[in-house]
């Protein structure tokens, strides 16, 4: 995601979590792992488990909740970058705090 990119250095890495399966140490802007579907391990959209995406020092991150089919987002930085970008997939606000 471009927004990981935005707010990570060249060589930085950041955790990607699927709950209750391997998690990940990756690099936004290298190749994420693929499953046998050819869709990311753990993928931005919850599909039956919790998936987190979350910067090394947990300032910010993307936390997916697969029963309410929700994305909460955290962290000032993340938060503007989202604002900046407006990516079509997150237009609904559900809840802010």
């Amino acid at each position: 995601m471009l927004v990981f990119q935005e707010l990570t250095q060249k060589n930085e890495y950041m955790y990607a979590v699927d709950w209750q399966h391997p998690g990940y140490w990756i690099n936004p802007r290298l190749e994420f792992p693929k499953n046998e579907f050819d869709e990311w391990v753990v993928p931005i959209f919850p599909n039956g488990d919790y998936y987190f995406f979350i910067h090394k020092n947990f300032e910010w991150g993307l936390l997916g909740h697969p029963w309410e089919q929700t994305i909460t987002i955290f962290g000032k930085e993340l938060i503007k970058c989202f604002e900046k970008h407006q990516p079509r997939m997150f237009q609904k606000v559900l809840r802010q705090g």
